[in-house]
Parts: C-alpha cells; sequence; structure tokens
C-alpha cells in the first residue's frame, strides 16, 4: 500500500483551493491577451443563399442635423428631375436657383427653368458653382446620390435626399417639399390629383377574382431585365390589377432569359422605354420583343398584347397616369370610358403649365 504525501502545512483540502485559484488566475490572463474568443469576435459565416428581394439601393442617411435647413426654403438646388417636376407642380419654380443638367436638357422641364444655373451632372455636380448660388438647400435621390456627396455636406451645404418617382411614396414626398418650401396648399392640390386616380383605379378592379389578375412581364430599359418586389413597375402592376411574373424572384432587377419568360407564359408584356423616343421608334422596340426566339409563342405575344411605354409616365410625378394607363391595358372591359390622355391633359394644365406631356405607346393608347 502506497502512502500519499503532502506538502508540509498545506492540507489536502487546502491544494484543492490553491489549484482552483490559479486555474482562475490563468483565464483571468488569457481572457486580458484575447486568449478567450468572444461573441463579438467570432468568424461571421458567409451568406450562400440569395438575398430577399428589394425595392431598389438602401437609402443614405441623411445629412447630419447640423445641417438641417430652417423652412422655408428661399434658394434650392436640385438634381433630381423627378422632385424638379414636383416643386414646378406644387408652385415652388421661382425657389429654384440651381439644376443640374438632367433637369436643363429635359424636353418638358427645360424651358420652364430657363434661365436657371446649371451645376452640372446630377451625379457629380460641381461644389464650387453650388456654393456661388449660396442655396438654402441641395435636393438629390435618396437611392442614388451623388458620388461626391461628402464634398457637397462638408461644405456646409443641406442636402435632402427625396426620390419623387415612386408612386406609394409620392404623397409623403410632395408634402416634404411642401413643407420644406411653404407651398403645403400647392401640395396638398398635387396630392388630391394623384389619390384621385388611385382611387379611381381601385374601384374599378376591387371585384376582380384571381383569375381576372392578367400575369404580367415588365421589362426594364435593358433587355431581360425584370423588375421584382416593390419596384416601381412592380407597384403599377400590382394598383392596377395585375400579377407580375418577376414578383417573388429573390433578387432586385435580375436578369432573366427568354426561356424562363416562355415557361412563365405572360398574358401581357410590358416595356419602359427611356423618355424622349418618338412613336416610330417605340414601334422598332415593340416589334424587336415580339419577335425574339422563345417570346414569340407566349400569351402575351399571340393575342397582340405587348406595350412598350415612355418612363416619362411610368415613374415620377406623371406615374398616376402611368397607373391608369397600365389599368386600362389589363382590363379594357373596366374602364372602357376612361381616357388616360385626357387626364394627362388636365395634369399638364394643372401642374406643368400646359406642357406637351403627351406619352408615347405603341401600340397607341387613347
Amino acid at each position: 500500500m502506497v502512502t500519499k504525501k503532502y506538502s508540509p502545512g498545506l492540507s489536502p483540502d487546502s491544494c484543492i483551493v490553491v489549484l482552483i485559484v490559479f486555474t482562475l488566475l490563468v483565464i483571468a490572463a488569457c481572457a486580458g491577451a484575447g486568449c478567450v474568443s468572444h461573441p463579438s469576435s467570432a468568424p461571421v459565416p458567409a451568406v450562400t443563399t440569395p438575398p430577399a428581394a428589394s425595392p431598389g439601393p438602401a437609402p443614405v442617411p441623411a445629412a447630419p442635423a447640423t445641417l438641417q435647413p430652417a423652412a422655408p426654403l428661399q434658394r434650392v438646388i436640385v438634381t433630381n428631375a423627378d422632385a424638379a417636376e414636383l416643386l414646378l407642380a406644387i408652385g415652388a419654380q421661382d425657389q429654384v436657383v440651381g439644376i443640374s443638367d438632367t433637369v436643363k436638357s429635359h424636353p418638358v422641364l427645360g424651358p420652364r427653368f430657363f434661365g436657371v444655373k446649371s451645376i452640372g451632372s446630377w451625379q457629380t455636380p460641381d461644389v464650387e458653382t453650388i456654393l456661388a448660388l449660396h442655396p438654402d438647400a441641395v435636393i438629390s435621390y435618396s437611392s442614388y446620390t451623388p458620388k461626391n456627396i461628402d464634398k457637397i455636406t462638408s461644405a456646409g451645404i443641406p442636402l435632402l435626399l427625396i426620390d419623387c418617382y415612386k408612386i406609394d411614396t409620392l404623397a409623403s414626398d410632395t408634402r416634404k417639399l411642401g413643407n420644406l418650401t411653404g407651398r403645403e396648399k400647392g401640395a396638398e392640390v398635387y396630392i388630391a390629383f394623384l389619390e384621385q386616380n388611385e382611387a379611381l383605379v381601385q374601384s374599378r378592379i376591387a371585384n376582380l377574382t384571381s383569375v381576372e389578375t392578367p400575369r404580367v412581364y415588365f421589362e426594364s430599359y435593358s433587355d431581360y431585365s425584370a423588375l421584382t418586389a416593390g419596384s416601381g413597375g412592380d407597384l403599377l402592376i400590382t394598383m392596377a390589377g395585375g400579377s407580375n411574373i418577376a414578383g417573388m424572384l429573390p433578387v432586385s432587377s435580375p436578369k432573366v432569359n427568354a426561356e424562363w419568360v416562355y415557361a412563365e407564359n405572360p398574358e401581357v408584356i410590358v416595356k419602359v422605354a427611356a423618355s424622349g423616343k418618338n412613336e416610330s421608334e417605340l414601334r422598332n422596340i415593340r416589334d424587336t420583343i415580339a419577335g425574339r426566339t422563345g417570346i414569340a409563342n407566349t400569351a402575351a405575344v399571340r393575342n397582340g398584347q405587348v406595350y412598350v411605354m415612355s418612363n416619362s409616365v411610368t415613374y415620377g410625378p406623371r406615374s398616376a397616369v402611368g397607373l391608369v394607363y397600365i389599368a386600362k391595358i389589363l382590363h379594357p372591359d373596366e374602364f372602357e370610358d376612361i381616357h388616360p390622355s385626357v387626364i394627362l391633359d388636365d395634369y399638364a394644365g394643372r401642374f406643368v403649365q400646359g406642357a406637351n406631356v403627351t406619352p408615347v405607346f405603341s401600340p397607341p393608347l387613347k
């Protein structure tokens, strides 16, 4: 039998205590030296599944609170053509002292802002020109901010990020512009026009069944560029009583192909084209779509339901009229007595000083 011996003066219990204390000291030392992993420093696994569908680019945070202007604004620079049109619509035209090249060359807005100084490209506006105009604020898209945004804000100029192009935010964007410029009454007049046409469409499609909801392939500017849930095009389709065949795709603005479109077999195809194209150009675009290999056998092509529409009524302040146009395409019987061109003429006379804003469709729609 082996007899266990202990160090003089230490009992077995004391040894255990010493061991525990020693262990705690080692753990503490390792933690201080970074030996112990913390949740915040643990490696993050790579994302292998597609991200959820997004309505568009994530909004950029607004300018710091110290750069918020005092309302009403008297001197405004606007790089956003849709915001420029809304400022015109609510009666704030005379408060605009600077515009981007896009606004300057716009067929409708350019003449209405004749004589207003250009500050260059909306993507990289000239900061020195902006400073020389002594603006109270610069208005830009929130989804597509200037590349030199830091130079603008560091110069002490409030940058207001307001999109003004998606139909679901037009009312709130308009009200915001009205409050900023002191044109609240003008803003409410436009909002009433917007909501009146939205209500018109909803009243006509309220009793439609799912069987009466046409399936639509809505294509953006480039070939096979689909528009998914939350996009401006998707909103028009769903609000007009249609079903967007790309609505549930897991990425924003995905590229599809003819095989996918054929498999989905849409009943209606709508493509957006840049403004400025005439009816002949849009007819050629339409014929090209209808003749694409694989798509020619879809229900939309077989039944003559392929349309090309100008972006002038797809996005921005006139999208209220675009909504009525789309609703009439999808549900001709329910909107037989409605003439979107008359609504557009009303918009032009009331909000853009009678400018010629007749959209171009192929085939033409009245």
